[in-house]
């Protein structure tokens, strides 16, 4: 299309910009007015990346644990056969690595599993089993303590009647009359088992070739946005993602030990007060610890109750101890794991599981924390440059004081 003339030429910028205008408000309008399309359209992506998904996310954790094989096994060794052939010989350990760590993961995984599962399912059997002797321990508990107000007792004895009466109907007219139902669900559930199973070999799969080639692949994401990006962003955009990396590496894998060490000692106090379902609590405690703020309440509150059906002395003691324990790593060994990594205040924290878990439930309420505090963080770097433009203090501090920033700077003019 020839240019048109110098006069005509804002007139013909406007027509361009209107058309441009109507266009984008006809494609907005078509997508949204096929909403249920482009769902069941995104559904299928979704379900199709599933695997990757799956590889993306073992290759992220699995990363550091190739980094440190390669660094202190592999690569010294191969060196030393590959003398003269350095690449060859990081090709060859980077390899071993992949291979050694993925072994170790799923050995220490399915041994875990092995000696866990059963313990829980031995617990839930026995919990079912005694619950008539627990009842009956419950009320003489209550009896004993309230000896002295009688009435008091009765209250108790009432509501703790009503609640095991509950108990007893939910279990003898809804769980014994639908087992059939459940059955024939765990049946068809079988299919979406072995889905599920073929999803996780195939991610597996794809963790190999990322881990095997990450640095790779880094460089090919690093050249298109050199290629389609202005210079200055992209360094912006790496700074930024290599602060995102360090605060989701540092976090997820610290947040893992700490609940993994938290389960451990829970495991060991449990073992010798003699509290009953050791195995059960310890893996309901350590698991739900990972969540940050709420998990540990999300564990204590189900575990109590537990512990005082089948021994209420046993379960004042149990909250003792746990309520011990969760300060000893909520103030010790927490910030000695965690370090500095979050950088947010108690109340960022809140909200920010708030906000995320209410989005995308579990998995939003574990990566909260991380998420967040790259929001913030980057907020702040760039409020603070908007400040430095204005000549104006970036501590916060100098805000606190009603209007001294804006007495300040009409005094400098």
């Amino acid at each position: 299309m020839k240019r048109p003339e110098k006069k005509l030429e804002k007139y013909w910028y406007a027509g361009v910009t209107g058309f441009c205008v109507i266009a984008a408000a006809v494609i907005v309008y078509t997508i949204f007015n096929n909403l249920s399309g482009l769902g069941s359209v995104l559904s299928a992506v979704n379900s199709a990346l599933l695997p990757v998904y799956i590889g993306v996310i073992v290759a992220y954790l699995l990363s550091p644990l190739v980094n440190k094989m390669d660094q202190y096994v592999f690569i010294p060794l191969w060196q030393k056969i590959y003398k003269e052939k350095k690449t060859k010989a990081k090709g060859v350990a980077r390899g071993c690595s992949v291979f050694t760590v993925l072994v170790l993961t799923l050995f220490v995984i399915f041994g875990l599993l092995m000696l866990v599962v059963p313990e829980i399912t031995n617990s839930v059997s026995s919990l079912i089993r005694n619950m008539p002797g627990y009842y009956k321990n419950v009320i003489d508990w209550g009896n004993h303590m309230f000896r002295s107000n009688p009435k008091f007792a009765e209250y108790y004895t009432q509501f703790s009647g009503v609640l095991y009466e509950k108990l007893l109907t939910w279990l003898q007219n809804d769980l014994l009359p639908n087992s059939n139902k459940l059955l024939t669900i765990l049946t068809d559930g079988v299919v979406n088992a072995a889905s599920v199973l073929m999803n996780v070999f195939i991610g597996l799969i794809v963790s190999i070739y990322l881990m095997g080639s990450k640095e790779n692949f880094c460089a090919q994401l690093k050249k298109l946005m050199y290629a389609f990006l202005p210079t200055k962003r992209v360094k912006r955009a790496l700074s930024v993602l290599g602060e995102t990396h360090t605060i989701f590496a540092k976090f997820i894998s610290g947040k893992i030990i700490d609940s993994l060490v938290v389960g451990i000692l829970t495991f060991i106090i449990m073992n010798i007060a003699g509290i009953p379902y050791t195995v059960l609590i310890s893996v309901l405690i350590g698991v739900t610890n990972i969540i940050p703020f709420f998990g540990q309440y999300i564990g204590i509150v189900p575990s109590a109750v537990l512990v005082f059906i089948a021994s209420p002395s046993k379960g004042i003691l149990f909250l003792v101890l746990i309520i011990i324990l969760m300060q000893f790593d909520g103030n010790v060994l927490g910030p000695k794991i965690l370090g500095d990594s979050i950088g947010l205040g108690s109340f960022w924290i809140l909200f920010s599981i708030l906000f995320f878990g209410s989005l995308f439930g579990l998995l939003g309420m574990i990566c909260a924390v991380p998420v967040f505090a790259v929001i913030y963080r980057i907020t702040k770097r760039w409020c603070a440059l908007r400040l430095a433009k204005k000549d104006m203090p970036t501590e916060t501090a100098c805000y606190r004081v009603p209007h001294n920033v804006a007495e300040e700077m009409e005094e400098r003019e």
